[in-house]
């Protein structure tokens, strides 16, 4: 069969579904990559051109212009009132009484626990539990800060770290636990404060999938002594790059605030955004003016004022956002209910409070499908798709802790049977429709 011609007219969803479907090879179960289509020429559908349907968004509203536009006009890019402005609400909204943003996730992971290090006396010894499904990023983390991962195999169901393998993995060098709210699914989060409070242990969520998601009300974030998020494009509140650590200990805020800055001594607010019409007293109580003091080996993780305008617009634009993300998923839900017994679905307990960062698929064992075919195969009708955070056989992770997947059989499962797809808020009803009808029309051909 030969490739279709890149003008398809008025092509209609079913006939394109048809044409792709007899490019299915059932006997290798191999989708032919020569049927995907010219991103740029897209499928088109009712007449207008399907494109790429993507994972993530961004969205940039004329309120995000507006403040990045009087950060501009302030003639002040580095740091200043709404870097500080995003840190106070993005903290409180999460249960936290201070916040220090960043330039990533993955850098506020890594000071986090640097931060956490040094507050505890911890060494290189010292073991952080990590879930066997996560991004690279939070277990990088661990072993960036001189300390060693443990991982620990996640729930079939959320995805998340499982309560239940926990306490086989804590040994008497275990001081911290890292959970991992997922895809926008908050962990179980009473379970893991409890083995954490029974084993002396620290918690540091890692909340970089998950904003604004809760537990019985309780937004995540607020369970651990420090939380850390990424704001990165596509995430769900994005300031294009950046992060945010998150905390009410006053002593590892500080720590945080130096760590960020190059290990700069003075961490007070009034330094760090070097205002000028505020001088702060204690800056030449010591030989060297305290802001080019620096007393630990620090970084420069440190973000803008542009940054700083983008969040704190999104914060105002929050449940605009965090609506349309809740609405698309639950459409998604009820339409692709009829294949549940091939299609895991992002159900949930009504105790919690998804937030959907993404749409995360694995197929069932009745299913008789991996991975990669059914990913061919959206991508193929221009539906974009990720594996849902592969961790263990990853080739560098091979090279340093050896073959140990198996060890971990549900991240197993899902390494070779999960992707997720978008359902972020800058989907149309027809791109949604789209995406329902392609899924559907793959079941279809295997039943």
């Amino acid at each position: 069969m030969g490739i279709p011609p890149l003008c398809m007219g008025e092509m209609d969803i079913e006939r394109n579904v048809e044409f792709n479907l007899n490019c299915l090879n059932r006997k290798n179960r191999f989708y032919y990559q020569e049927v995907c289509l010219i991103e740029k020429a897209g499928v088109k559908v009712g007449g207008i051109c399907m494109k790429k349907i993507g994972v993530g968004y961004a969205s940039v509203s004329d309120l995000e212009k507006k403040y990045v536009l009087e950060a501009l006009e302030n003639e002040r890019l580095s740091q200043g009132k709404f870097v500080s402005k995003f840190e106070k609400k993005f903290s409180y909204m999460h249960g936290q009484i201070y916040g220090v943003m960043c330039n990533s996730g993955t850098s506020a992971l890594h000071l986090s626990l640097l931060a956490l290090k040094e507050y505890y006396g911890w060494d290189e010894n010292t073991e952080i539990l990590v879930p066997a499904i996560t991004f690279i990023a939070t277990s990088n983390a661990v072993l960036h800060a001189g300390m060693c991962p443990v991982f620990v195999d996640v729930d079939s169901k959320s995805y998340n770290m499982d309560s239940n393998e926990i306490e086989k993995h804590i040994s008497n060098r275990t001081k911290c636990i890292i959970p991992v709210h997922c895809f926008g699914m908050p962990c179980e989060m009473d379970k893991i404060v409890e083995i954490a409070e029974r084993y002396h242990l620290t918690i540091l969520e890692d909340c970089a999938e998950a904003h604004f998601a809760k537990i019985n009300g309780r937004t995540i974030g607020s369970f651990s002594e420090i939380s850390a998020f990424s704001t990165y494009v596509a995430h769900t509140l994005t300031t294009g790059v950046g992060g945010i650590m998150c905390t009410s200990n006053l002593e590892i805020v500080e720590i945080l605030r130096s760590l960020v800055a190059h290990g700069r001594a003075c961490t007070c607010e009034r330094c760090i955004a070097s205002d000028a019409n505020q001088v702060c007293r204690k800056r030449m109580e010591t030989d060297i003016d305290r802001r080019f003091m620096f007393i630990r080996l620090g970084y420069s993780c440190r973000v803008g004022e542009l940054e700083g305008a983008l969040g704190l617009a999104q914060l105002e634009r929050l449940d605009e956002i965090m609506n349309a993300r809740h609405n698309n998923a639950e459409y998604l839900i009820r339409g692709l209910e009829a294949v549940e017994d091939y299609l895991q679905l992002p159900r949930h307990p009504e105790y919690i409070e998804h937030t959907y960062m993404m749409f995360p698929l694995v197929l069932t064992e009745d299913s008789n499908v991996e991975r990669d075919e059914f990913a061919r195969y959206l991508e193929g009708n221009n539906i974009e798709t990720r594996p849902m955070l592969p961790l263990l056989n990853q080739p560098v992770y091979k090279e340093i802790f050896g073959n140990i997947e198996d060890k971990y059989p549900v991240a197993k499962y899902i390494n070779s049977h999960g992707v997720y797809i978008g359902c972020h808020h800058g989907l149309t009803r027809q791109e949604l429709d789209y995406q329902i009808k392609i899924i559907l029309g793959f079941f279809k051909s295997i039943r």
